[in-house]
């Protein structure tokens, strides 16, 4: 990939989903959970999501698929991997980092800050929390030859924590809701602008990791 295909993103202010930044994790596919795991584990990865409304959902959606328009003018978008609607005025995204790189190495683990850009240490964080987030977003295909964009986690900051989540309710972050099938359908949602709200840069290419559909 050239280094213009990706693209540094800053989501403020959001509620937190399912972040699980204190160490790797998998789906466990007959618990139905996803498990702490040894960072060379196969499918290991650091994650987190975050709910948006529908307008502020559109507005990111809007520039994802611009930014893959402008890598790839001669492809078809598909979707943003990781989203998926959960009610009417409410969208979720999903970032992770696989824990190890392409090259079989241990990948760098997402910087999770503070709200005074300190690097935080107790990283038992459940949803509920609030914060902000810079993601990369690059375009990618994925094995079934859908093309769209992925989102690898880059920093969170935690401005509100929530520890000890809300009766154990983590433990169901893969079980899809039920929901209107046309999950990646903007085409009704209306943006003045569809940058207004989300700050943008070139990032450098020094991901080195899987693609983390």
């Amino acid at each position: 990939m050239a280094n213009n295909d990706f693209l540094s993103v800053m989501v403020r202010d959001v509620e937190l989903v399912y972040p699980k930044l204190d160490q790797p994790y998998k789906f466990n596919t007959a618990a139905k959970r996803s498990e702490p795991a040894d960072a060379r584990a196969q499918g290991a990865s650091y994650s987190c999501s975050w709910l948006m409304s529908a307008d502020a959902a559109g507005t990111l959606h809007t520039q994802l698929k611009a930014h893959f328009e402008a890598c790839r003018p001669n492809e078809t978008f598909g979707k943003v991997f990781g989203f998926k609607k959960i009610d009417d005025n409410a969208f979720q995204f999903s970032a992770k980092r696989n824990s190890v790189n392409g090259k079989g190495d241990l990948a760098q683990k997402p910087t999770v800050i503070d709200g005074q850009k300190q690097p935080m240490t107790d990283l038992n964080i459940w949803s509920g929390s609030r914060g902000n987030l810079r993601v990369t977003a690059y375009p990618v295909t994925a094995p079934d030859g859908t093309q769209g964009v992925s989102l690898l986690l880059d920093v969170t900051q935690i401005t509100k924590v929530v520890t000890g989540g809300a009766g154990g309710l983590d433990d169901f972050d893969e079980i899809a809701p039920k929901s209107d099938p046309a999950l990646d359908d903007f085409s009704t949602v209306k943006v003045e602008n569809p940058f207004a709200s989300v700050a943008a840069a070139p990032a450098a290419n020094d991901l080195g990791d899987e693609i983390p559909f």
